[in-house]
């Protein structure tokens, strides 16, 4: 090779090692940009923390694939309970992070997602993405034939069967703005469904992260006894577990007893 062949040869390689070094840089680029389901779930699993969130579901936990399927869980005794996300838009979950399911945009200023648990429960998820979105977020819950939802002195529910069995309930509601700093909320109880109100304030950081989340305690026989003496007292008295119901010292000590388990 003279010289010549050799100087166009060094050209023909550099200007090949560049073409390829640019073709790369746009893929090695997109594979460190988070998609969206990414950032979601990041901003939710720094509220919720990751150690509970179990790497497979537990057998009976169920997680939709589209946002307007039902998360389904079991109950104390083995029932099946189902959880109807509060999306508007039917739209496919993008599993992320740990094991967080996002469904993007599915209510207005709301992206919605599904946790499984360690715990062998399951949790809901409402990401409020600015100050439009809605302050309420509705959950339709399927319980067996005649149970109820029973709302607690320390602000969880719990679901009661006709005959007074705990079933099992939803913990103490949270919500948690963009700085980790707490936004009030609460629940009520609408015939079978939750609503979790949250409190914005003008110095709320958004995003906010809210969630409702379901066990069934089943391996806390002893108490879960008690919490069915007071769920039937209160049921026969057509009252329930509610603040008013506490006056009697018997359904409140007990009532007590269903707010720990649930706390």
């Amino acid at each position: 090779m003279n010289h010549c062949q050799r100087i166009a040869s060094t050209i023909v390689t550099t200007i090949s090692v560049a073409a390829l070094s640019l073709g790369a840089a746009p893929a090695a680029f997109a594979s460190e940009t988070p998609s969206p389901a990414e950032r979601t779930a990041a901003v939710i699993e720094k509220a919720t923390g990751t150690t509970d969130v179990a790497p497979v579901p537990a057998p009976g936990i169920t997680i939709p694939q589209r946002s307007t399927g039902d998360a389904k869980a079991t109950t104390a005794t083995g029932d099946a309970v189902s959880i109807a996300l509060p999306g508007i838009k039917n739209v496919t979950g993008a599993r992320a992070g740990k094991n967080t399911t996002v469904y993007l945009g599915a209510a207005k200023a709301t992206d919605l997602a599904v946790q499984p648990t360690t715990d062998g429960g399951i949790r809901a998820l409402a990401v409020l993405k600015d100050a439009t979105a809605p302050r309420e977020q509705r959950y339709d819950i399927g319980l067996p034939d005649g149970a109820r939802l029973v709302k607690l002195d320390n602000g969880a529910v719990a679901a009661v069967a006709k005959n007074g069995t705990f079933l099992g309930g939803f913990a103490a509601p949270w919500a948690k703005d963009a700085n980790g700093n707490p936004v009030p909320t609460s629940y009520r109880v609408d015939g079978n469904t939750l609503v979790q109100t949250v409190r914005i304030a003008n110095t709320t950081a958004f995003p906010v992260v809210a969630d409702p989340k379901w066990l069934d305690d089943a391996a806390k026989g002893v108490t879960t006894g008690m919490i069915g003496g007071c769920a039937a007292g209160a049921l026969a008295g057509g009252a329930g577990c509610l603040p008013g119901a506490v006056a009697s010292g018997v359904i409140g000590g007990i009532g007590g007893a269903i707010g720990g388990l649930l706390s």
